[in-house]
């Protein structure tokens, strides 16, 4: 009986098996890799809308010349028209917004974002920044 040279039909098949696991397994870290490169990216355009609203308060203290006249409803409309309220909007599905508290000589601004952790889940992922401006007024 001569020797078969090659695969079996047997071994192929497990071979392709093997290949299979092996490439769901990489499309899966691809997966990840993705939804983690699109967190990165919405947290670094919450950070931009944060940073543009505290922009935006300094340029109203500078007219208004104390932190507790500046009208911060004003404040917080312009800014969620810019960031969250279009439908293109940079952070259209998220929730933000911007709130003072005045604690002697300084004025201390909060600005929350709330955006979906997940665009599968309901989970959420909370942003606040925190920044202080002068309360006082120049006479």
């Amino acid at each position: 009986m001569p020797r078969q040279a090659g695969f079996s039909l047997v071994e192929a098949l497990i071979a392709l098996a093997l290949l299979a696991f092996g490439l769901i397994g990489i499309a899966a870290m691809q997966l990840a890799s993705l939804q983690g490169a699109a967190a990165g990216f919405q947290r670094s355009v919450a950070s931009l809308a944060a940073i543009d609203a505290q922009e935006r308060a300094w340029a109203r203290l500078s007219s208004a010349q104390s932190c507790r006249r500046i009208d911060l409803a004003a404040l917080e409309r312009d800014w969620q028209a810019q960031w969250l309220e279009d439908a293109h909007a940079p952070l259209g599905d998220a929730v933000g917004t911007i709130s003072r508290t005045v604690v002697n000589d300084s004025c201390q601004l909060t600005v929350a974002i709330v955006v979906k952790a997940r665009a599968s889940e309901n989970a959420e992922e909370r942003f606040d920044y925190v920044f202080t401006l002068p309360a006082w007024e120049e006479t």
